[in-house]
């Protein structure tokens, strides 16, 4: 992903990141799915949807009902604007949140810790960013390969 730039708004910092390419609905799930995985674990705080330039509806609590995977999650898997998690990332050792945009190449990463980004730079998620994208591309070339394989629609 691309560093767009850093924002503080309310105690918030904002880092925007432009992905490779546009992406759709498929690689925003596959996306959350590889941060709640690999990093939040079991520290997943928030999960919420949003038609786009709507607002966030909270569907955490249906999310976690179903083992926080959010393919199996009905009002998660229905396509939306705007998908965002939020929690405590044990990669990056601070609480997160990320959101991404719908048919865009947009996602923001929020943490509420200004001093992180003064001792570690404007820069210090990048690896993390990429990471998420890289595996991310991988879930969803997995998912769409195995779909043609057994002849399957996801």
């Amino acid at each position: 992903m691309i560093f767009k730039g850093l924002k503080e708004s309310n105690g918030w910092m904002t880092a925007e990141y432009s992905a490779t390419w546009r992406y759709g609905y498929d690689f925003m799930l596959d996306a959350a799915q590889t941060v709640i995985d690999t990093d939040f674990h079991d520290k997943l705080q928030r999960v919420a949807i949003a038609p786009m330039g709507g607002y966030d509806r909270e569907v955490t609590a249906e999310a976690a009902a179903c083992g926080n995977i959010l393919r199996d999650c009905r009002e998660v898997k229905e396509e939306c604007g705007v998908l965002t998690i939020s929690g405590l990332s044990s990669l990056m050792e601070c609480p997160v949140q990320i959101s991404f945009y719908n048919q865009t190449s947009l996602v923001k990463l929020f943490c509420p810790f200004k001093q992180y980004f003064e001792t570690h730079g404007e820069h210090v998620f990048d690896n993390y960013m990429n990471s998420i994208e890289i595996m991310a591309y991988c879930k969803d070339t997995e998912r769409r390969t195995l779909a043609r394989i057994t002849g399957e629609n996801n």
